[in-house]
Formats: structure tokens, C-alpha cells, sequence
């Protein structure tokens, strides 16, 4: 009888958590080994998994990390299907379940939120919440890049528990590559502030005179505030809003050059979709972003809040063909080395089977 995995994600769409978990449950080392299935509210990525056959158990507590009723709920999931590892992606309510039914606890840290690029700046009840999360409540950490292990460690975390295991993503459905589209931007991610999307749009209005269009993809709180501030800089005919991408390939088929503005990042997978993709990417120095793109080899990597640089990195390229192709390629080869789904699930598969 395989071992049983119970992966336990908060989210109800599928953003980056969420299509690392897909990513992860399909892939050969883990589906052929472990017996899984995945506790989520419902929502897209309920339906999404239940599309590639694994059992889906729901429970209360959309895109929350605690609350009384998702641990009621998740703890009865426990008792009836038994994992012997439960698999958290930011569900603290999920970590305190399976430690009360004796599972192996696995956490893996997706994001890297401001406060905690800078861990030793956060004080008080704050700082021994992330402390206590981090310490009690898992067996092994997953940090998706060493930035994150960095913050983890800083609040608290043992290095010794904590991997480094980069997300991935499956090439397989970048195997038809496009050609770049000159002079469309493409940018994808949840509608929140750290994401900077707001820099975004006032670097496209530096890109004055029909320089660039913007694809901007991705719902979250700032869906009416965004296209208000387009509006006000003058730039809504150059961008287009297209709500939640559910085919991440198809668009960046339509990209010539990907932008990635985020004011933190644990990784950057949506950067590493790009390069599968073959799109240069021009992103902000932050987090793991640097783990990813080489500066001037496969993308070009810029301070945060700065509209003015993000544009005259943006217009290099647009300016030349050669160079984002060049780039595009270059970062083709560094996913497919580098971020691939099959290598993330053997070190993920790896790290179970060192648990067990």
C-alpha cells in the first residue's frame, strides 16, 4: 500500500500555489509512489484536481490560514482518510490538525511578504506567531528559494528542517513555443499591492507614443482600483485587463517580453513560466527573483519601485529584436535545466520518503 499524502491549500483559484501543487501531483515521482489527495475549499483549484482524479475533501476557510471551523473540518478529514503525511501550503489550520492526528507535517513557504525579507525588523506578538508556526508546527519546511529560507530561519525556523526545493513548472505544456510578439507586454498575478502593478502601469506611461501594450492578467483586491489608476495616467487604451488566466501558456503566446514588478517574491514561478515560454523578462531585483534570472543572460533585473527604470529596461528591449530573442532563448534553456516539475517532485518525493 503506497503512503498516503494529503496536500491541505487554502486558495480557491489557481495562482501560484496552486499550480505548484498541480504541478507536483502529476508528476511521475510522486504520482507512481504516494497515494494523494488535496483538502481545499471549493473553488477552481477544487475543481482543477478533481479534473487530473485525485480526491478532493473541502473545508471552510477560503484563502485563510486558521480559523476554528477549517480546523473542525480538517481534522475530521484526518480521522477518515489517515495520511501519514500532510502536506501544508500555507495552512496553519492545517498544520495544527494533522499534528493533533500524529501525520508527518510538511509546509511550504510560497510567498515572502515584505515584513519578511526583513524577519529581524518584525517585533512582538507578530514576530512569535511566525516564530511558533514555523518551529511547532512542521517536520520539514519547503522554501522555494534560498531568500525564503533565509526569512525562515530569521524568525525562528531550524536550518535543519527547512529545504530548499525551487518550484517548478511542467515543460511539457511549453513545448510549442510561439514567436514574441513585438511590442505587447505581458504581466500575471494576483491584483495585490505587493505585486506592484500600480509601478507597472506608470512605467507604461513613460512608454509613451504606441511603444507597448500591456497584457495584465490576474483578479484580487485591486481589480477597480488598477484600472482606475490606468485611467488616470492616461494609459487604458495601452492596457488590456483580462481577469484570471486560467491558460498560462496561451498567454504568453501572445507576450513579446514578460514584466514581472513585484514589490516581494518568494520565487517568482510566473517568471519562470515566462522563460519556458521563451520571453525575456524584466523583473524587480526582490527575493528569490535573482535566483532565477540572470541579469543580462536570461532577463534584466531592476530595483523596486521604480517606474522609470522598469520602462527603459522594457524599451531596450523593444528597442531590440535580437537582444530579447537572445534572452527569451537563454532563459528557455535555464527552465528546462533549472525549474522543471520532474526535478521539484523527486526532491519533494526524496524528502517524504526521508520522513517516513
Amino acid at each position: 500500500m503506497k503512503p498516503r499524502v494529503l496536500h491541505i491549500c487554502s486558495d480557491t483559484n489557481i495562482g501560484g500555489a496552486g499550480r505548484y501543487v498541480l504541478s507536483l501531483l502529476t508528476q511521475p515521482a510522486i504520482a507512481d509512489r504516494f497515494d494523494t489527495a488535496v483538502a481545499c475549499p471549493e473553488g477552481d483549484l477544487a475543481a482543477a484536481v478533481r479534473r487530473i482524479g485525485l480526491p478532493v475533501f473541502l473545508y471552510p476557510g477560503a484563502n485563510t490560514s486558521f480559523s476554528w471551523p477549517a480546523l473542525r473540518s480538517l481534522t475530521a478529514h484526518m480521522r477518515t482518510w489517515r495520511p501519514q503525511i500532510a502536506h501544508t501550503h500555507g495552512s496553519l489550520a492545517g498544520r495544527v490538525a494533522a499534528a493533533l492526528a500524529g501525520a508527518r507535517i510538511v509546509y511550504t513557504k510560497h510567498g515572502l511578504a515584505a515584513a519578511e525579507e526583513q524577519a529581524i525588523q518584525v517585533r512582538g506578538a507578530g514576530r512569535l506567531t511566525k516564530k511558533l508556526a514555523v518551529t511547532l508546527f512542521a517536520h520539514r519546511i519547503v522554501a522555494v528559494s534560498e531568500a525564503v529560507k533565509r526569512a525562515l530561519v530569521a524568525q525562528g525556523a531550524d536550518p535543519g528542517r527547512v529545504r530548499v526545493i525551487p518550484g517548478g513548472v511542467d515543460l511539457a505544456e511549453y513545448d510549442r513555443q510561439a514567436p514574441l510578439v513585438p511590442g505587447v507586454l505581458g504581466a500575471l498575478g494576483r491584483l495585490q499591492t505587493e505585486k506592484g502593478f500600480d509601478v507597472l502601469l506608470r512605467a507604461v506611461a513613460e512608454l509613451r507614443g504606441g511603444e507597448a501594450r500591456l497584457l495584465l492578467g490576474g483578479e484580487g483586491l485591486l481589480e477597480k482600483e488598477l484600472p482606475r489608476l490606468a485611467a488616470e495616467l492616461g494609459v487604458s487604451q495601452q492596457v488590456e485587463f483580462r481577469g484570471f488566466v486560467t491558460d498560462v501558456p496561451a498567454f504568453m503566446a501572445e507576450t513579446g517580453v514578460f514584466v514581472l514588478s513585484s514589490r516581494s517574491e518568494g520565487l517568482g514561478l510566473v517568471i519562470v513560466e515566462a522563460m519556458a515560454a521563451g520571453r525575456p523578462v524584466v523583473a524587480t531585483r526582490v527575493g528569490g527573483v535573482p535566483e532565477v534570472v540572470v541579469d543580462g543572460e536570461t532577463g534584466l533585473l531592476v530595483e523596486p519601485e521604480n517606474p522609470g527604470a522598469l520602462a527603459a529596461a522594457v524599451r531596450r528591449l523593444l528597442a531590440d529584436p535580437g537582444l530579447a530573442a537572445r534572452l527569451g532563448q537563454a532563459g528557455r534553456r535555464r527552465a528546462h535545466d533549472r525549474f522543471g516539475a520532474g526535478h521539484m517532485a523527486a526532491l519533494t518525493a526524496a524528502m517524504y520518503e526521508e520522513l517516513l
